[in-house]
């Protein structure tokens, strides 16, 4: 079944996962569902699949106290912002120099990591070639 590209729209999606690995696949799910109605190319929405994965593969190690993983996409013409966030220790830090925080840099148009009030965010942002130009 085909959907009609929505890619004038700026529409804001939020899940809330378990923060377990096995439910990452529904976030990389959600993240391949709203690039395509982006209109992002096949090996950007594969790269923001992948991207998201080692986002929540750097945030799940720092969860606290069963709380879930919260994930935010923005979506704008040609371009999904995903802010992937769970609860955390103040002196919890992401991992900024392993494979996956490479991987993510290579895969993403920018990363960040954010903290703030006892939450950790990694925001990712992943731009079509004709938004970028």
């Amino acid at each position: 079944m085909n959907l009609p590209s929505q890619a004038g729209a700026n529409d804001v999606v939020e899940l809330r996962v378990p923060a377990e690995p096995s439910y990452v696949s529904i976030v990389r799910l959600a993240a391949a569902g709203l690039a395509a109605r982006c209109d992002l190319t096949v090996d950007d929405i594969e790269d923001l699949r992948l991207a998201v994965d080692e986002a929540c593969a750097l945030l799940l190690p720092h969860v606290v106290d069963d709380t879930p993983l919260e994930v935010q996409f923005r979506t704008s013409p040609g371009c999904v912002e995903v802010q992937a966030s769970v609860a955390t220790r103040d002196a919890a830090e992401v991992n900024r120099t392993g494979f996956a925080w490479t991987v993510l840099e290579a895969l993403a148009g920018t990363v960040e990591v954010r903290s703030s009030d006892g939450r950790m965010s990694v925001v990712l942002t992943k731009r079509s070639e004709a938004s970028r130009a």
